[in-house]
């Protein structure tokens, strides 16, 4: 009997750190802080009603040659972010944007498509982990741990406004969980959303 409430007890705690991992209004600080300035382009943005849609495995097949890392740094290194010990960084800019150096400013040649890629140099691990397009695309993304990440952005609803969703992501698991607004009447304004990061050069062209 003994044993048995023992093991009742493990399966109750690992349940309830599960749940509470899959649940946002634990990383509500986040929201007030680093991703305010995200938060604040949606009317009636409530961290409460979004809701598990779906967890997603890194896509892993658009892999990176380290030999382009060097060059690669020389030009995205200021907008790429890295993780608490900078052990790695995600880059959701440089496939979208595909910069060239024209003198002292870079010019953007924008595709409609986004790749987000996650770059482990110790690991010899760079690669894609998710795919945008234009109708849904990543917007912002921190670090919160040294292997987890919020990624946050926007989706079309059937009336073409922009809904946010969010993913909760995992370097070691290399999993996504995504999530949805279940409030209808939440949506960006129409200026959108433009990172505070991408100011740290100057880009003509988007």
């Amino acid at each position: 009997m003994r044993y048995l409430i023992i093991v009742l007890q493990f399966l109750i705690i690992n349940h309830n750190a599960w749940g509470q991992d899959k649940n946002l209004l634990l990383h509500q600080k986040h929201f007030d802080k680093e991703l305010k300035e995200w938060t604040e382009t949606f009317n009636n943005f409530d961290l409460s009603v979004f809701k598990v849609e779906d967890t997603l495995h890194f896509d892993n097949n658009f892999k990176n040659d380290f030999s382009n890392y060097k060059k690669f740094l020389s030009t995205y290194k200021p907008i790429i972010t890295y993780s608490s010990d900078s052990s790695q960084f995600i880059d959701i800019y440089s496939y979208q944007l595909n910069l060239e150096r024209k003198g002292n400013y870079y010019c953007a040649t924008p595709d409609l498509e986004q790749v987000i890629f996650l770059c482990n140099p110790q690991k010899k691990y760079w690669n894609r982990i998710w795919f945008g397009t234009n109708s849904q695309w990543a917007d912002e993304i921190i670090w919160i741990s040294k292997t987890k990440f919020i990624l946050v952005g926007v989706i079309k609803s059937v009336d073409y406004k922009n809904k946010p969703f969010i993913f909760l992501g995992d370097t070691d698991k290399q999993i996504l969980v995504s999530y949805l607004s279940k409030n209808k009447n939440s949506y960006q304004s129409k200026s959108g959303y433009s990172s505070p990061k991408l100011k740290r050069l100057r880009i003509r062209g988007i």
